[in-house]
């Protein structure tokens, strides 16, 4: 299946190196025959080019057949040898028998010596082809190389930050359980069992579903607060199939209980809000008075790096303080 999305990708990308390409050779045979437009109408060099035209374009297929199949060297000079010889005779019919039969006269009628001055035409044209070919080929790696290199690298930041959230979040969460602002139990256990996986892993990025399950776990853990879950039915099902930061959701939560005032008065509220064109994730918890001069957290910092990647996924993060006394997070799933 990945085979067959990379190849799709490539064809969708030639697709694009084609009009490239041709346009590029275009403008070159516009320059090389500028009396040809300049001096009578456009259609007249239209006809004149489109051999031109053809030939690029059969040529840039074999080419790039011949570089998805990975045939060697030789492959690549015997289909252009052969065009070369083929198209001499359609060259000459076209030229000098359906042009003119057609009162469209470039050359006068054909005489002995006219032959070797076609094939010089024939093989300056090869050239133009070979030159654009091999400016498209050129570039085009280097625009590859320099894609996976910043692919790469973007990989290994993701990589990074992720365990340094992963570290953040399972040192927060030992302070909890010392603290006593979490049930230390089995099932304790087993949620610091499954952030040592990820970290160990190096999961990145997981699916909503999973993120999820595991949040609603966090909220039973934290006895000493009041957190309350709305509007969970309003989540369509495709939406859990998304794909967010390792720990991100957990992250606000734990941020929420660490700067939010102690014990159940006042509640954290996790919300799930359907608008037209998004669901939203909501958290929102008071500020308490004795940390409204020490931020938000570390831990909001490394969640935003890692959900950088995710805007061109159309998911959008987003912070506000409300009425000066609440602490709002808002996970935006565009449709």
């Amino acid at each position: 299946m990945k085979a067959f999305s990379f190849n799709l990708n490539f064809l969708n990308q030639l697709h694009y190196r084609f009009l490239l390409g041709i346009t590029a050779f275009a403008v070159l045979l516009a320059i090389v025959y500028k009396n040809l437009w300049l001096h009578h109408p456009l259609l007249i060099f239209l006809l004149y080019i489109i051999p031109y035209i053809f030939y690029f374009t059969v040529s840039f297929i074999f080419f790039h057949i011949i570089r998805l199949k990975k045939f060697r060297l030789w492959y690549v000079w015997l289909p252009n040898f052969l065009l070369l010889v083929l198209v001499y005779p359609v060259v000459k019919w076209y030229y000098y028998h359906f042009l003119t039969a057609h009162h469209v006269v470039f050359y006068f009628p054909w005489k002995d010596g006219d032959g070797q001055k076609l094939f010089i035409k024939i093989v300056r044209g090869l050239a133009f082809v070979l030159l654009i070919l091999s400016l498209d080929t050129f570039f085009w790696q280097k625009r590859n190389k320099k894609m996976k290199i910043s692919e790469l690298q973007l990989k290994v930041k993701d990589i990074a930050d992720n365990a340094l959230l992963s570290g953040h979040f399972l040192f927060k969460l030992y302070q909890f359980s010392i603290e006593k602002r979490i049930v230390f139990d089995l099932k304790v256990l087993d949620f610091f069992q499954y952030i040592i996986n990820k970290i160990a892993m190096r999961d990145t990025r997981v699916a909503l579903a999973e993120e999820w399950a595991y949040l609603n776990q966090l909220v039973v853990m934290c006895v000493h607060r009041t957190i309350e879950i709305k509007g969970v039915e309003l989540v369509p099902g495709c939406i859990w199939n998304r794909s967010v930061p390792t720990l991100s959701l957990m992250t606000w939560i734990e941020n929420a209980v660490s700067y939010s005032p102690y014990g159940k008065a006042i509640p954290i509220v996790i919300e799930w809000i359907h608008e037209d064109d998004a669901t939203v994730f909501r958290v929102r918890n008071r500020i308490a008075s004795d940390n409204e001069e020490k931020g938000t957290g570390k831990g909001l910092e490394l969640v935003n790096r890692l959900f950088e990647p995710l805007q061109e996924d159309r998911v959008n993060v987003a912070y506000r303080i409300e009425e000066e006394m609440y602490f709002v997070v808002e996970l935006k799933f565009m449709n």
